[in-house]
């Protein structure tokens, strides 16, 4: 399992479909494997479903309803001509129930204008102009594509050429969605992955706040400006729910890093999701920034969790100006974390993440920069799910998605 796709919600049930090999734990030909939930805890595992086509295999999308109540998948078919990568974009027409899928007639609905790089599309309704919206990988930017009917596609701009982190990979999984900000005035998010030269080395994903006119984004920020949804290795193409309700968006992500991810200790399966996590847009000292919280059922269940494993924690730490508290969350008592106090406002949490000699890439630490409250604590709230944990501080400013290997899976406290 890795990249999560199609997230929809359709009659209050959520979808999760995923980049999968139903034949191996080893990243090999992509399906799109299928999850459904009602309350975003308990997954139920449903029967594949894309397969390989005469186009290719099936790479990532996304999914929509329509005015009429017609489900569709958008998804990047890929294959090898001439021993170079061939990528286009696909249709797939599905039941209500997306128990039943139809692949269009016409497909590739669009081909590939001569680009190594042309995945991942992420598609939604613009109101506004009345249109279909797609945006999808060019390589080091990101291509807006319009539609009147998900058929006929018109390449409308690119962004991303001098704006926020490039690495030597292609820009990734891109989602586009409107938020209203703390003004009551519409801004516009763009979510982008980094396959590499994220925030702590490999894999990342960042964001943009901005605005979208139909045609073209405009970056509400300096171009240098990197914001990242996650500080966490563990965190990557991360997708929201397609809710035609308008409910605030809540986004999840693959709990794993290509630095690493085809080597990660397995025995039935390899690879995981984040918890879903709702998005607000606040005010932050350095302008409109996105926060994270658990959804009311997500959290009420890790409140509740008797397995063993499964909980959460919240800590108050008042820490003096040069102090430090180690956090240890296994019964190996080694720290995940150090939380220093570095300022009157300021702090540092260094992750710590031991060497495996099984995954040389694995063992890193590094620090990222907080805010500590003026009067009061630092107050984090941290869930672990057996080697999973996310960390968050900061009013959900601050979130670390890390997996650990302890010794002992039943060790875990």
């Amino acid at each position: 399992m890795n990249d999560p796709n199609g997230l929809i919600k359709v009659d209050g049930a959520y979808h999760l479909f995923f980049q999968h090999d139903p034949d191996s734990i080893t990243h090999g030909p992509m399906h799109w494997g299928h999850a459904r939930s009602t309350d975003l805890v308990s997954w139920e595992e449903l029967p594949v479903a894309l397969y390989p086509t005469e186009l290719g295999t099936c790479f990532s999308g996304s999914a929509v309803e329509t005015a009429d109540g017609e489900l569709k998948l958008i998804y990047t078919a890929h294959r090898r001509i001439d021993d170079e990568d061939y990528q286009v974009q696909c249709l797939v027409h599905a039941n209500r129930s997306l128990s039943t899928y139809r692949h269009d007639e016409k497909n590739p609905v669009l081909d590939n204008p001569g680009l190594p790089c042309f995945r991942d599309p992420k598609v939604i309704w613009h109101a506004p102009s009345q249109r279909w919206i797609m945006v999808v990988t060019h390589g080091q930017s990101i291509g807006f594509y319009s539609s009147p009917d998900l058929s006929e596609w018109t390449h409308e701009s690119d962004f991303g050429v001098g704006h926020g982190r490039h690495s030597d990979g292609p820009w990734e999984c891109p989602d586009l969605f409107p938020m209203t900000g703390p003004d009551g005035a519409e801004h516009w998010i763009l979510l982008v992955g980094v396959g590499s030269g994220g925030f702590a080395a490999g894999s990342g994903t960042q964001y943009f706040v901005g605005q979208f006119n139909g045609r073209a984004y405009i970056n509400g920020n300096r171009p240098g400006t990197t914001l990242w949804l996650d500080y966490g290795r563990d965190f990557y193409a991360a997708q929201t729910f397609f809710d035609r309700e308008g409910a605030d968006p809540i986004v999840l992500g693959w709990a794993s890093n290509w630095q690493y991810a085809r080597s990660t200790p397995t025995e039935a399966f390899r690879g995981v999701m984040s918890l879903p996590r709702t998005l607000s847009l606040v005010e932050a000292r350095q302008g409109l920034r996105l926060t994270q919280s658990l959804p009311a059922a997500v959290s009420a269940a890790l409140n509740a969790s008797t397995e063993p494993g499964v909980y959460r924690r919240k800590m108050e730490l008042p820490l003096a100006i040069g102090q430090s508290m180690d956090i240890a969350l296994f019964a190996e008592h080694e720290p995940q974390f150090r939380i220093t106090r570095t300022a009157t406002d300021e702090a540092t949490i260094l992750v710590i993440r031991s060497q495996t000699p099984a995954m040389p890439a694995f063992g890193h630490n590094y620090g990222v920069p907080a805010s500590f409250p003026k009067a009061g604590p630092l107050l984090l709230d941290i869930h672990v799910d057996r080697g999973v944990v996310e960390l968050a501080t900061g009013d959900g400013l601050i979130w670390i998605t890390q997996l650990f290997y302890p010794h002992r899976p039943e060790s875990v406290t």
